[in-house]
């Protein structure tokens, strides 16, 4: 382990590794955009009212 200028909080504890800002997932992406979630809230189903007006093909995250 290096123990550089930090004294004794080593340098790999200090600076995290990067991680990618968008690691995507379907799952999480239908829970959270999709149809059924939309429909549960009264704001989602208003996006949905506009989303038919418009005549979208899909209304949800599919």
């Amino acid at each position: 382990m290096g123990l550089d200028t930090l004294g004794a909080v080593p340098l790999a504890v200090f600076f995290k590794a990067m991680q990618p800002t968008y690691r995507p997932s379907k799952i999480s992406r239908a829970r959270k955009c999709g149809f059924r979630a939309r429909s549960k809230t009264p704001g989602g189903r208003k996006v949905l009212a506009k989303r038919r007006a418009i005549g979208r093909k899909r209304l949800g995250a599919s």
